[in-house]
């Protein structure tokens, strides 16, 4: 592992040593392939100038064999036509063939001689026996009476030729052969001008990988076999060793010169490169330094494109330097007012309790009505009054910090002795700052509220987002200056858990949907079934709707959560069809959902082909944020064929402009009412006048809450069009339901009066 250098990167890492072995390697790769180019060329030279001698030594070898394959020819010739010799061998006297042609061999010089019989017999001379000739040189004869060629005897090839002997038929056949053994292989060697390596190897051998070596310069001359015997090779070699070594020094001088031109090349481009990757260098460490946040001189003194790069870089790093700053400052800065935003107040309260300071508080200051200020004087006009309060504030001498929260927050931090204490600073600074304040050449009259939070390092929710909420509680209670009350604010975190397990409930079917059946008091029919969401926990056991709705609504479920009553509620709706029962599905429709348009076009389009069995339910006040949308999305839903009943009225402070304007078919009288209902009372008299009052207004009256028969008949005898409550059935599931409405139409019909259900 390569050692880190001063630049902090390891050696072979580094720009000018890539360079160094880029540049060097290129260039020292070009010598070398030159000083190889030399050596391929002098060594094919050298091969070029064995081969034209080998080639010249194969002739003479040629010329030399055919000659002495003519003597041998001219020698068993002589011998054959011999009428001495024909006699013998006519009268095979073995002993006189023998001793004919041990005289002739000698003569002659030949190393074997002998006579091979038609039959197949072997003499050979100087040997009183015959014996058994080779098949293949017998075979051969038998074809073409005259033959040459080569013939392994002993391991060692020989030149043989061969003459037929006729008295006058034929008789049998002379055979002369010279060995071509070492000996004779020394000989031809002497003939050549170079130092050549001869011998003859016979085809079998060769093809087992004999007769041939490697680093050598080969020139292999076939010689035929005698008759079909095994062909046989000259093989003459010498090795590119000898032949090299004429050029060693040349080749030696080239490579000398190779070596040292690579590691000049390495030293020089080493020089280089470091001249031009020290002012990167440089540059890198600066610009590591600007990146850690401080600044590095750069001596770059060079005129060239570096030295322009350098210069360009301080350059840019002094505009940096200078957009860091302008960043940061804008990073902690309401561009609206220019005062202190929230991050720089977080930072401020950070920096104050890192310390050590004891019982600081985070407070919160807000206009009151700044709606209504804003709307009035505009939003720029705000802003500068936010800004000029602002600065009163900073101005006071018991502020430790400030900064802009939102378009009508001005957050504060206050160290006090104790909560009291904190709380009568925190009202001095109010009345302090609370002068009107002048816009544009009036003055606008600001009231002031406030809320304060201790700062809790350990809590989930910070100081400044306590104080806020504080601020919202104080508002809640109609109160201008407010601590945070955590027991008030409760757990959100149970909330979001709530709303986490209700999603698994719709899945799972612990949530699932009841129906109270509404009894129609006039004709004692049943017409309609409310549908009731029900939940019933696997932990927390029966869980109120109006907690788990409510937590819907402010969580934003409550949309999911209806399209999954409303698609429930028209399936369970088809098997009261199919029971029987062409029942009409009352289903409470969120406040919140009133004024969503995209909701009730999809759930105009989840009932379409049956939007008159279908009754909305919406409260009184769901009208109250945005009357005029509400409305209009009521005369949609009434348009589509869908009833409107306006539930639980007289539950809160009911108006009769907007239950004159909601234009519904029928008005739920809240249960509050009816179940203290007894002859004579108060309840009874309003219950009385609301009944006619809807009846003037066209609509028909439900009483919710009907837990006895007296009950029942009170609100018969009021005038009262249908009433549901424990006493006619409790909320139970669609199937109980489906029962309900069977045993009804039982006992009606038992009883001997005309009922029906829908």
């Amino acid at each position: 592992m390569a050692a880190p250098t001063n630049d902090g990167l390891p050696m072979f890492k580094q720009l000018k040593t890539k360079l160094t072995f880029a540049y060097g390697s290129l260039l020292g790769l070009i010598l070398i392939s030159i000083a190889m180019a030399v050596y391929v060329s002098v060594e094919n030279t050298a091969k070029t100038k064995i081969a034209d001698e080998m080639e010249a030594a194969s002739a003479v070898y040629a010329k030399l064999w055919s000659l002495k394959s003519e003597q041998l020819k001219h020698s068993t010739g002589a011998l054959a036509r011999d009428s001495g010799f024909r006699e013998a061998a006519a009268s095979h006297d073995v002993a006189t063939l023998a001793s004919a042609l041990e005289s002739t061999s000698r003569r002659v010089s030949v190393d074997i001689s002998g006579l091979i019989t038609v039959d197949g017999k072997l003499i050979l001379a100087g040997s009183a026996e015959e014996r058994e000739a080779p098949v293949e040189i017998w075979k051969a004869l038998t074809r073409d009476g005259s033959e040459r060629g080569i013939i392994e005897i002993g391991g060692v090839p020989h030149q043989v030729v061969s003459e037929p002997v006729r008295t006058p038929g034929l008789i049998g056949w002379v055979l002369f052969g010279s060995a071509l053994d070492a000996a004779m292989m020394k000989e031809l060697e002497g003939l050549s001008s170079i130092p050549l390596t001869a011998k003859v190897v016979m085809e079998d051998d060769l093809s087992n990988g004999h007769g041939t070596e490697k680093d050598v310069v080969v020139r292999d001359t076939r010689i035929g076999g005698f008759g079909e015997l095994t062909d046989a090779h000259l093989i003459l070699s010498y090795p590119i060793v000898a032949a090299m070594a004429p050029f060693r020094t040349t080749l030696f001088a080239v490579i000398v010169v190779t070596v040292c031109g690579v590691v000049a090349l390495l030293v020089c481009s080493w020089f280089i490169s470091r001249s031009v990757t020290r002012p990167i260098s440089t540059l890198d460490n600066a610009t590591r330094a600007l990146a850690d946040g401080r600044r590095m001189p750069i001596n770059v003194s060079s005129t060239d494109e570096i030295g322009r790069l350098a210069a360009s870089f301080s350059k840019m790093a002094d505009e940096i330097e200078l957009r860091e700053e302008n960043i940061l400052r804008l990073s902690l800065t309401d561009t609206e007012t220019e005062l202190p935003n929230r991050r720089a107040l977080q930072q401020k309260l950070d920096d104050i309790c890192g310390q050590g300071h004891a019982n600081v508080y985070a407070a919160v200051i807000s206009p009151a009505r700044f709606a209504r200020i804003m709307a009035v004087i505009g939003q720029n006009a705000s802003n500068r009054l936010m800004a000029t309060l602002g600065k009163r504030i900073a101005d006071l001498c018991q502020v430790q910090g400030i900064g802009r929260l939102g378009s009508d927050l001005l957050g504060l931090i206050i160290t006090a002795d104790n909560d009291s204490d904190a709380f009568r600073r925190l009202q001095d600074i109010v009345r302090t700052v609370s002068d009107s304040i002048e816009i544009d050449g009036e003055k606008v009259d600001i009231q002031l509220d406030a809320g304060f939070a201790p700062f809790a390092a350990d809590e989930r929710l910070g100081s400044i987002d306590r104080a806020v909420i504080a601020l919202q509680q104080g508002r809640g209670r109609h109160v201008d200056l407010f601590q945070f009350d955590a027991e008030a604010y409760g757990d959100p975190s149970g909330t979001l858990s709530l709303m986490s397990e209700m999603i698994d409930g719709l899945k799972d079917g612990s949530i699932y949907m009841t129906y109270q059946p509404k009894v129609d008091l006039r004709r004692q029919t049943i017409g309609c079934v409310e549908a009731l969401l029900r939940w019933k926990h696997p932990v927390r056991g029966f869980v109120s709707p109006e907690e788990f709705v409510r937590t819907a609504e402010e969580t934003g479920h409550i949309r999911p959560l209806s399209e999954w009553v409303l698609k429930q509620v028209r399936a369970d709706r088809q098997s009261f069809v199919v029971a029987g029962f062409d029942i009409k599905m009352a289903v409470n429709l969120s406040g919140r959902l009133l004024t969503d348009s995209d909701f009730l076009d999809w759930s105009i389009a989840t009932i379409r082909d049956e939007t008159s069995r279908y009754c909305f339910e919406v409260t009184e006040t769901a009208v109250i944020d945005d009357p005029e949308l509400a409305l209009a999305n009521i005369e949609r839903l009434r348009d589509a064929g869908i009833e409107i009943s306006i539930d639980d009225y007289g539950s809160g402070l009911s108006s009769l402009s907007y239950l004159k304007q909601i234009p519904a078919h029928e008005l739920k009288i809240d249960k509050s009412f009816v179940i203290p209902l007894a002859a004579g009372s108060s309840d009874a008299l309003l219950i009385k006048s609301t009944i006619d009052l809807a009846h003037s207004l066209g609509m028909t009256v439900t009483a919710e809450g009907v837990e006895s028969a007296e009950v029942l008949a009170m609100l018969s005898g009021m005038g009262a069009d249908s009433a549901q409550g424990f006493f006619i059935s409790r909320p139970v599931k669609h199937d109980e339901a489906i029962t309900f409405l069977r045993d009804f139409v039982h006992h009606a019909g038992t009883a001997g009066t005309t009922l029906k259900v829908g």
